[in-house]
């Protein structure tokens, strides 16, 4: 939609093998994953996850602090700034649920992959991704674009 001759911002999901680059320093593809923070920080991209997402990001953290990769100061700082992006945590129904379940059957993904994949498809977006094998296995189900291949601009 044009508003004022401004283009529309590109629709993107993120799954939490992204959010967690922003989390745990050292990741491959670490500075695309920043670049892709920073354009939803300030607002050029829209962004969506499921309700997933929080609890997969503060999982990764726990691991980095239980294996002394990290401190639980540092982690808990991480989730608080995480809070702060313009990221919408859309929640789901039963009925959502119930074509999660079908996706998640039709591509043989768990039940969390999936969620990204209905999301994604739900809010006519593109699923931004690290993990290679969801990209394979739900590319028939929604757009999806590996974090290494990204390459965002202001137009859809």
């Amino acid at each position: 939609m044009d508003k004022g001759g401004q283009a529309e911002r590109p629709r993107i999901v993120i799954d939490a093998s992204v959010a967690a680059k922003w989390v745990i320093p050292g990741e491959p593809w670490e500075a695309e994953a920043r670049d892709l923070m920073e354009k939803i920080a300030s607002g050029e991209v829209e962004a969506y996850a499921p309700p997933i997402l929080p609890y997969e990001v503060a999982s990764v953290i726990w691991r980095a602090i239980s294996q002394g990769l990290s401190k639980l100061s540092e982690g808990a700082e991480a989730l608080r700034a995480l809070g702060q992006l313009d990221l919408r945590i859309k929640a789901m129904d039963w009925e959502d649920l119930a074509e999660i379940l079908e996706i998640a059957i039709t591509t043989k993904l768990t039940v969390y992959d999936s969620a990204y994949l209905q999301l994604t498809r739900r809010r006519a977006a593109k699923l931004i991704t690290a993990d290679d094998e969801l990209r394979r296995r739900g590319e028939n189900i929604a757009e999806i674009v590996l974090l290494r291949d990204l390459n965002l601009t202001t137009k859809q």
